[in-house]
């Protein structure tokens, strides 16, 4: 069974099964988040659900604005690079990286209503803007085989429903209107001179036993981030309380090339080579509602506890492909044989997530601090929008996502260290679980180690944060018959808070 992780994204394979429907692996990249914010709380983990008093708390356990006791804004610039290691099975990794800087920030205003230890002490608000997940990466893999073409995987799919590919329908002007999304690689494919037919089936413009040269790039753009929008309260500086109304934007952009060069032919083959390009773009919004408390048992031990409802997001895809071929013949050229635009909007629901998380704060000398998060991913949702053209149930890719999908627990830890009044050295870990219940090729689970410095003086604080994340994906294929691809990510991240307390 094909799985991947989605560190930020997740694999789209190549069409060769009469659909680009989405699907579970849609829903599991909009339903990971690795949590951004200052640089403080990516030093210690994102470990905050029961410290409170860090803006990035707030998409955790929003009971930490009700620590604050002064108005605060702060702006966390980050840059961050991945590297990411592809393989076709048996063949030698290939290396890619992928750099972009980001930007998170927060504002805090209490409202103080009496000094002392009864009743409710203050009233909170907070508005700000935190990266969930960041789809930023490209990978390229490599793989020389001579039964392997993706042109026989098309080929096939075009036998399977001979009358249905009908030359005329395909070499029409209107041929991308007469076929749906997940027949244009088939209709691109007749048209570059790919595939051939006679009076029994169609065949690849290959011949038995050619070696050819395969090169798959990915290039994935984007993020989901969280613009936030809180409320809370200190009771008797004992409970805190505090609710977030989040409302996230998905920018998502792949741009996916599957080119092969015929590098031997026992057969006199004609074709040189073709490039297969798809373009993949999401936008789109959603919103979801959290709340938390916190307990401050005494001056050094609190708890933290938050509920997240899932997050209702309405989305758009948008799709696009071209192929272009070269053959040996008259130096014979096809150009570029685009589709028209394809639109599709559909709804996700994701999974709701349950925190719980403790604290021990060692006078002024520093603290440590967990948290534990439980996200069952078998609980994701998808749903046609009433807007679409051609509708969806979904009701077959629900009930694969939770035959496939689990409940997850994640843990975060940070601990920060004060050698002086004003200077703190933090470290932190983290741990996502693989949301599949089986995975080929190893466990797609993340971990994050983190590492930070910071100096405060007067109203003035300063952070800086180093992230080391790191995964895998298991073992996925492309298109029908393909060897399988494995991919390694690491991805280093530099941030920096400058916050004002007034």
């Amino acid at each position: 069974m094909k799985r991947f992780l989605c560190i930020a994204v997740a694999i789209i394979t190549l069409s060769t099964t009469g659909s680009l429907a989405q699907d579970r692996y849609d829903a599991v990249r909009w339903s990971q988040y690795f949590y951004d914010g200052t640089a403080r709380f990516s030093s210690m983990g994102g470990a905050f659900g029961a410290l409170g008093g860090d803006f990035a708390s707030l998409s955790i356990n929003p009971a930490g604005i009700g620590v604050y006791r002064t108005a605060e804004f702060s702006l966390s610039p980050s840059y961050s690079s991945t590297n990411t290691k592809s393989s076709f099975t048996g063949q030698s990794s290939i290396s890619r990286s992928k750099s972009r800087g980001d930007f998170n920030f927060g504002y805090v205003q209490p409202f103080i209503l009496r000094n002392d230890n009864e009743g409710l002490i203050s009233i909170n608000l907070g508005l700000g803007y935190n990266t969930m997940s960041n789809y930023n990466y490209d990978a390229l893999a490599h793989n020389k085989s001579s039964e392997n073409s993706w042109l026989n995987a098309v080929t096939g799919k075009m036998d399977n429903r001979w009358e249905h590919f009908d030359p005329v329908k395909m070499e029409s002007n209107a041929r991308y209107d007469n076929f749906g999304p997940g027949d244009w690689d088939a209709v691109l494919a007749w048209n570059s001179a790919l595939v051939n037919e006679d009076s029994t089936a169609f065949h690849p413009a290959l011949s038995p036993g050619d070696l050819v040269d395969q090169r798959r790039l990915v290039e994935s753009r984007g993020r989901n981030s969280e613009l936030v929008f809180s409320f809370g309260g200190n009771y008797a500086n004992t409970l805190y309380f505090g609710m977030t109304l989040g409302i996230q934007d998905i920018d998502y952009k792949k741009y996916l090339t599957h080119a092969e060069d015929v590098v031997h032919t026992a057969n006199n083959t004609d074709l040189l080579w073709y490039d297969y390009r798809q373009f993949f773009e999401t936008e789109g919004s959603g919103i979801n509602i959290k709340l938390g408390l916190l307990y401050r048992v005494n001056d050094n031990l609190r708890f933290g506890l938050s509920v997240h409802t899932p997050t209702w997001l309405n989305l758009t895809d948008y799709y696009k492909a071209s192929i272009q071929s070269k053959f040996q013949s008259d130096a014979q050229y096809f150009a570029p044989d685009e589709t028209i635009w394809n639109e599709y909007k559909y709804k996700v629901s994701t999974p709701a997530r349950y925190n719980l998380s403790a604290a021990y704060l060692f006078s002024n000398i520093g603290a440590v601090s967990l948290d534990y998060e439980y996200v069952d991913y078998s609980t994701m949702r998808m749903n046609d929008h009433r807007e679409s053209i051609n509708g969806n149930s979904f009701d077959a890719e629900n009930n694969i996502i939770k035959d496939e999908f689990k409940g997850v627990s994640n843990i975060r830890f940070g601990i920060e260290i004060k050698p002086a009044n004003n200077f703190a050295i933090r470290a932190g870990y983290a741990f996502y679980g693989s949301p599949y219940k089986e995975s080929s090729g190893g466990s797609p689970s993340t971990q994050i180690y983190s590492f930070g410095l910071g100096y405060r003086i007067d109203n003035f604080f300063i952070d800086a944060a180093y992230k080391y994340l790191t995964s895998k994906s298991g073992l996925y294929s492309i298109y029908d018959g393909s060897n399988a691809i494995s991919e390694k990510y690491i991805t280093n991240q530099f941030a920096m808070t400058f916050g004002f307390r007034f």
